[in-house]
């Protein structure tokens, strides 16, 4: 695909349209999200999903809650003086329903924010219920992300004793979604 021909100092891309979705369809088909290309006459990025470095990063800068002091009566019903600025928390996000307070086993967590489904559509049989033995290949969930349905796989092995997630219901990163035994 190189020429020969082009100086180095000529930016010419010799990377046509049909190329490029050539390398989009292998990045959807082998689950890449990533793909970097580098050569004398043309350069290109390509990422599929959520880029999670950036949101990690945009979450790390978002201002810490500050404190509140509300009046009521004339008098203030927290009348402690401001404290220095404290870490920053997380973003506010939906809370799932039933949720276990503490898991007493290793976890499956999500890999990304967007909305937690049991199985690949409404009606069909879930991928994986309590006491189902699993291995690292195994698709445990589907979590939507920008209208994108993405496979989540187990990446360990173990037996299913809880599932923490209610099914259609919104998901964070590093939120926990099975409990193992």
């Amino acid at each position: 695909m190189a020429d020969k021909n082009s100086s180095p100092d000529k930016q010419t891309s010799n990377l046509d349209l049909k190329e490029i979705t050539q390398i989009v369809d292998l990045m959807a088909k082998n689950d890449i999200t990533f793909f970097q290309l580098e050569r004398q006459d043309a350069s290109i990025q390509l990422r599929r999903g959520h880029d999670l470095d950036a949101l990690k990063d945009l979450l790390g800068k978002l201002p810490a809650p500050q404190p509140q002091v509300i009046y009521g009566g004339g008098a203030p019903v927290n009348p402690a003086p401001p404290s220095p600025a404290p870490a920053p928390a997380p973003a506010p996000g939906p809370t799932p329903s039933p949720a276990p307070s503490a898991t007493s086993g290793p976890t499956i967590n999500s890999p990304m924010v967007g909305t937690f489904y049991r199985s690949s559509a409404p009606g069909e049989k879930a991928f994986i219920n309590i006491g189902d033995a699993i291995d690292a290949n195994t698709t445990v969930c589907i979590i939507e992300a920008m209208k994108v349905m993405n496979e989540i796989k187990a990446e360990t092995s173990g037996v299913i004793a809880r599932i923490l997630v209610e099914d259609g219901k919104p998901v964070q990163y590093g939120q926990a979604l099975f409990e193992l035994k």
